[in-house]
């Protein structure tokens, strides 16, 4: 596949990044009827398995603050956080610094392997830096679903 992953990842972020843009702070934080979390969350967790699948989980150093983990890992809700969560415009820089940052730290480094293989909530064993970035395109795209979702609820 080479390095047109980070094309792809380029493409898929342009994507979730053009359909939050005209989104406002208040609009972004609309948890929906019979739903857990909003738009704002969708955009963070993004945020935070992109940054633990490129950088963390292959053996460097995090780019995103860790208290990301508190408002935006799995399991996480709004409904739960304690103190002050990230704001949109926040969560929106670091997406679009995210994939540059990802070419910048990878470009050349596909085919390493991780020292800790990771297995997803679904059964997939991800073993090298390229399959941290295909599966994050994945996972990306499951929550650009549910970001178009809840906008169509929020605007109706």
């Amino acid at each position: 596949m080479g390095e047109i992953i980070f094309s792809q990842l380029e493409f898929v972020r342009s994507q979730t990044l053009k359909m939050v843009s005209a989104l406002s702070e208040e609009q972004a934080s609309i948890v929906p009827s019979g739903f857990r979390n909003h738009i704002l969350w969708n955009l963070g967790h993004i945020a935070l398995v992109h940054d633990a699948f490129a950088f963390q989980l292959t053996g460097r150093p995090s780019m995103i603050h860790v208290q990301y983990k508190d408002f935006f890992a799995n399991g996480t809700s709004p409904e739960n956080w304690t103190g002050d969560a990230p704001r949109l415009a926040e969560i929106i820089e670091i997406l679009q610094q995210q994939p540059k940052q990802i070419v910048s730290q990878l470009s050349g480094k596909l085919e390493e392997s991780v020292s800790k293989p990771y297995k997803t909530s679904s059964g997939f064993t991800l073993d090298s830096v390229e399959g941290f970035l295909n599966f994050s395109l994945y996972h990306e795209g499951m929550h650009f679903s549910v970001i178009k979702i809840y906008k169509h609820l929020i605007q109706s």
